[in-house]
C-alpha cells in the first residue's frame, strides 16, 4: 500500500476497526480485501468491521447487522466479501437478515456484496451433479 501510494497522498491504514477481534486479526481474505479497497479510494476513510463468531455454523450477518442498527455513526457503504450457500441457511434466518438488510437500507446505507468465487454458482454437490446454489446474501 505504501509503495502504491507513495506518489499520491493516500491512507495506507484503516482508520476504525469495530468488532471483537481486534487490530491485526483478520484473516488472509480479509486482509486483502482492505488492501484493495484502500487502493481504489485514496484519502477515503476506511472502517473494518469484524465479527467473531458463526450462525448456524456460517457468516453472522444478522450480528453485524444489530450492529450497524445500533450505532449512530458510521459510513455510508459498506463492502462484504463474504457469502454462504443459501440452501445451507434457514428460512426463518434468510428473512430476518433481509428485514435487517432493509432497515439499513432506509437509514440510506448502501452495502454491495461479492456474488461468490463460483460465478453464477454451479456447483458439485456431494454424492451428486452440479446443481445451481446461489449464495447468499448477494443472491437476494
Amino acid at each position: 500500500m505504501q509503495l502504491f501510494g507513495s506518489s499520491f497522498a493516500h491512507h495506507s491504514k484503516v482508520d476504525q476497526v469495530v468488532g471483537h477481534q481486534g487490530w491485526g486479526k483478520a484473516g488472509l481474505e480479509a486482509s486483502l480485501d482492505v488492501e484493495y479497497i484502500m487502493s481504489t479510494g485514496a484519502n477515503i476513510s476506511t472502517w473494518v468491521f469484524s465479527n467473531a463468531g458463526r450462525h448456524e455454523s456460517q457468516e453472522p450477518f444478522l450480528a453485524w447487522l444489530l450492529l450497524l442498527s445500533n450505532m449512530s455513526s458510521l459510513p455510508w457503504v459498506h463492502s462484504v466479501s463474504y457469502g454462504d450457500d443459501e440452501d445451507s441457511l434457514s428460512s426463518a434466518y434468510l428473512q430476518r437478515v433481509n428485514v435487517e438488510f432493509m432497515k439499513a437500507a432506509a437509514r440510506g446505507l448502501t452495502v454491495l456484496f461479492a456474488s461468490g468465487d463460483d460465478g453464477a454458482g454451479c456447483r458439485r454437490v456431494p454424492g451428486g451433479n452440479h446443481t445451481f446454489r446461489p449464495s447468499f446474501p448477494a443472491s437476494r
